[in-house]
């Protein structure tokens, strides 16, 4: 009898799922049933050395084996500090100038900060450039956002050398400070270049045209200058409407394809179309995208689409988009999110599209009645917290809006 209890407490620990926790419990119960503590210590000795001996390697999921540990190398920057930056930057007098069309209010505000009787738009660029170079050192932001923003307004980067292939990820490559532009300005000495287009048609003011441009973030193509600077708004702002997030998801979900390989299940009740937000709407597409992407290659050994539920809300001074694979477990343990730290996909993620932008969260079943929430990216130590029960794996993508 004693022999079998030997065995079998030597299989649970060469269980390569056990956690330390796990293991821990095991001797401990090993103990109280063995009784004799100097055979006890005899024997775990004799199971540690028969493990550490063994040719057989514990067992992993198919994606753990081989796996580098991959450390990301980068600091932590706290996504309220964007939300701060591009609300400022929306609130600024004269700032908020560049990211609206003008009307006949605005205008009348314009001449005033710039203190001229009619519109210049040489003293408009001027202040305009005055101003965010004050709110670039007045406010946090990530570096590539605010060189985003500097060559969108000055078609420079932080050195002062002219940029090439364009300020956006759309490749645009006219800015406030180009040369056509500044022509065409000095041939309509009144209008602001990014005048409400009505007014353009009612003063028979021919716009100024740029490269057409179509991105399922903005609505409409974008064809004139009043457009882009509204599709530069569009970029940092969710709203109500056409750029609601619901509303920008369905575009991209048209425009790659995702419906073909993916059941999405979207609720109006859990996914708010009127939330107003400011952030990196850009940044958060691909981070979607690139999410989309891995649940369907994850998937691919299953049977079927993978069912994606969608959804976003307000809760505790923070907006969250949660983008939940219900048909499915993960595919690592518990102890290899938090101890080996992220492989090649989430690492990429985490440095180039979510640092800056939101923090990033697990809720998973990690199969064998493991469940479990993992704070992939917060700024705080990676733990555990223990669910009592979930179904599939939902990554969560939090924007802050308070400290």
């Amino acid at each position: 009898m004693e022999r079998n209890k030997f065995d079998f407490i030597k299989e649970l620990l060469n269980d390569g799922e056990i956690n330390p926790k796990q293991r821990e419990r095991i001797l401990h119960l090993a103990s109280k049933e063995l009784g004799d503590v100097g055979l006890l210590e005899s024997r775990v000795s004799k199971i540690e050395m028969l493990l550490l001996n063994s040719k057989v390697k514990p067992v992993t999921s198919e994606n753990e084996i081989n796996e580098p540990i991959v450390s990301i190398d980068v600091e932590y920057i706290d996504p309220f500090n964007l939300y701060k930056f591009l609300f400022t930057y929306n609130q600024n007098p004269i700032l908020r100038s560049t990211c609206h069309d003008i009307d006949s209010d605005e205008l009348i505000s314009i001449n005033k900060y710039c203190k001229t009787k009619s519109y210049d738009f040489i003293m408009h660029l001027e202040k305009i450039i005055e101003a965010y170079k004050i709110h670039e050192k007045q406010n946090y932001a990530p570096p590539n956002l605010k060189a985003l923003i500097r060559a969108y307004l000055t078609g420079e980067d932080y050195k002062g050398r002219p940029i090439k292939g364009g300020w956006s990820s759309d490749k645009v490559e006219i800015n406030w400070s180009s040369k056509r532009l500044a022509d065409w300005a000095n041939l309509n000495k009144t209008t602001p270049p990014n005048l409400n287009l009505s007014r353009l048609g009612h003063d028979e003011i021919e716009a100024f045209n740029v490269q057409q441009i179509d991105s399922p973030i903005t609505s409409e193509s974008i064809q004139n200058f009043t457009q882009l600077v509204l599709h530069f708004k569009n970029l940092f702002h969710l709203k109500s409407g056409d750029q609601s997030l619901l509303a920008i998801i369905i575009r991209v979900n048209l425009m790659k394809k995702w419906s073909e390989s993916v059941d999405f299940e979207i609720s109006t009740d859990t996914f708010s179309d009127n939330l107003e937000h400011f952030t990196d709407v850009d940044k958060l597409m691909q981070a979607y995208n690139i999410l989309i992407k891995l649940i369907i290659e994850q998937h691919s050994r299953n049977i079927g689409k993978p069912i994606v539920r969608l959804s976003f809300l307000e809760v505790d001074e923070c907006v969250s988009l949660s983008i939940h694979h219900i048909n499915t477990k993960y595919n690592k343990s518990i102890t290899n999110v938090i101890n080996r730290g992220n492989g090649q996909t989430y690492n990429s993620l985490i440095k180039n599209q979510i640092n800056g932008l939101c923090n990033l969260y697990l809720n998973a079943d990690f199969g064998n009645s493991g469940y479990a929430k993992i704070n992939l990216w917060n700024g705080e130590k990676r733990i555990e917290q223990s669910l009592s029960f979930f179904k599939g794996v939902e990554h969560i993508l939090e924007f802050p809006t308070k400290t």
